[in-house]
């Protein structure tokens, strides 16, 4: 008898870990712009992607760990056809709703403005507190 469950496409999967030091954010936005144009997505499409993955990794940075630069980001991209599929893994604090800053632009404090970009420039995303430690971060944007 064949198992009937579906088995991920590796080929369209990129993993990559990198430490929760700001000097490595530019080069992960440029490695994934690049990888958005690679797979198909406007010159517009992967500007927005490209300011959204550098948004989720400093808040990662600011608020999961605190500012610490040693700590794991842990970042999946599955491309599909029609959509790609963002993780980001963190093992850091996990963040209080009452500390997240309104989805207004009026209500813009000196910072707070990167949750309202993310849910602007994406199709989907969803903050998944279930680990015991840390979060996880999912972003959808269709092409």
């Amino acid at each position: 008898m064949s198992n009937p469950t579906k088995h991920a496409d590796y080929g369209k999967v990129v993993r990559i870990q990198i430490p929760s030091n700001p000097r490595f954010v530019s080069h992960t936005r440029n490695y994934f712009f690049h990888l958005c144009l690679e797979h198909g997505f406007s010159l517009f499409d992967s500007m927005d992607l490209k300011l959204v993955i550098g948004e989720a990794i400093t808040n990662i940075i600011r608020h999961a760990y605190s500012g610490r630069t040693d700590k794991p980001i842990f970042i999946e991209i599955q491309f599909d056809k029609d959509r790609v599929e963002i993780k980001l893994r963190d093992y850091g604090k996990k963040v209080e709703p009452k500390d997240l800053r309104s989805f207004d632009v009026s209500d813009y404090r000196e910072h707070g403005i990167g949750l309202f970009m993310i849910r602007e420039l994406t199709d989907y995303y969803f903050l998944d507190q279930s680990f015991e430690i840390g979060n996880q971060m999912v972003l959808i944007k269709r092409k």
